[in-house]
């Protein structure tokens, strides 16, 4: 069986962990040190280098400090590409952001010859070019967990990659959206093109909440609404929230719907007007709503504004719909792994 270097880097103190997490999904792994020495590690902290060149002066800048342990893969080569890709998608969702601008997408395969081991990671792995694509995030340990929760089930695997795609295709970073800072981006845009981004983003991020069979189903058949009324109707909310409970989602939770500036949003359901505890009801409006609301919000934007030949009102959408479509996106799929809110120190008590 060939071997491959996922380019993935985990704190030394971490890569037992991972172990452990990788064997729940039957994955064969392995480390080594990681040979790119481009993350040095001590108790305290972590060093990065941007460029190969930089390691000239490894000796000096890295003292007392250690390199980063490096997973291996021993599995086939379409297999370790698809662990890999999982585990950077995840690690997106995450972070809610891709911050990492140069993801590996496919596993090296190594020789079993050490001496030819020693020149790929002198002359490929020390080299520009691959030496960026060795990656180290403190969310890594949390993404793995999710990949190998999703393993197995091509459903949950596709909503991941697909939320992953939302958030290269168009997003904001999570905290320009903490309260604090109010309306830090224009609500809306003039730009052609964006409106196709923004649209696109939305679409992959509800399309990922129907991967999950958490979209709304509803038909002229079977209403979702009381006849004249915003009000859902009871038997149909019964049966919405019992898929939620099946999918392992708590259907009671509530989502914060954030809404900033002036007043000039699409109104998705006007009736529902409890501001969150922190709103200030003018630059602020975030309301707080439940999870089968903020489901069908996103719908609403999806079905009747990106889905197909985009309306007078297409131009009304902007960041703040994306970023609430790609969080509820995001709550479904880690809760359904039950990863919400777990962090590295939670994963030590599980896989202790």
């Amino acid at each position: 069986m060939p071997e491959f270097c996922s380019f993935l880097v985990f704190r030394p103190s971490e890569i037992d962990l991972i172990h452990s997490i990788c064997a729940t999904a039957n994955w064969s792994t392995r480390d080594i040190p990681d040979p790119s020495m481009r993350y040095a590690f001590s108790e305290t902290g972590m060093s990065e280098l941007a460029e190969a060149s930089a390691l000239e002066d490894i000796g000096i800048r890295r003292e007392g400090k250690q390199v980063g342990r490096l997973l291996m893969l021993d599995t086939e080569q379409t297999e370790a590409a698809n662990i890999i890709q999982l585990i950077c998608a995840a690690n997106v969702i995450l972070e809610g952001f891709p911050v990492i601008k140069n993801p590996p997408t496919s596993g090296f395969e190594l020789s079993d010859d050490e001496a030819d081991r020693e020149i790929t990671f002198e002359h490929v792995f020390r080299s520009d070019g691959f030496f960026q694509w060795f990656t180290y995030r403190h969310t890594l340990p949390v993404a793995v967990a999710v990949a190998a929760a999703a393993w197995g089930n091509n459903r949950l695997v596709y909503a991941i990659h697909k939320l992953a795609q939302s958030y290269e295709t168009e997003c904001v970073t999570p905290w320009s959206m903490h309260p604090r800072n109010g309306q830090v981006f224009e609500k809306h845009s003039d730009n052609f093109a964006s409106h196709v981004g923004t649209s696109a983003a939305i679409n992959l991020a509800y399309s990922a909440i129907e991967e999950l069979d958490l979209g709304v189903k509803a038909s002229g058949e079977n209403p979702r609404n009381i006849k004249g009324t915003p009000h859902w109707e009871p038997e149909f909310l019964r049966k919405f929230k019992e898929r939620m409970q099946k999918a392992g989602i708590d259907p009671e939770r509530t989502i914060d719907w954030v809404t900033r500036g002036d007043q000039s949003e699409v109104p998705v359901y006007e009736i529902l007007n409890q501001l969150s505890e922190y709103s200030d009801g003018a630059e602020v409006r975030d309301r707080q709503i439940s999870l089968p609301d903020a489901i069908n919000f996103s719908e609403y934007l999806r079905n009747k504004m990106t889905a197909h030949a985009f309306s007078s009102e297409t131009n009304r959408l902007g960041p703040y719909e994306v970023y609430n479509v790609q969080q509820v996106a995001r709550f479904l799929i880690l809760s359904k792994c039950n990863l919400w809110n777990t962090w590295t120190e939670e994963l030590r008590k599980r896989y202790n």
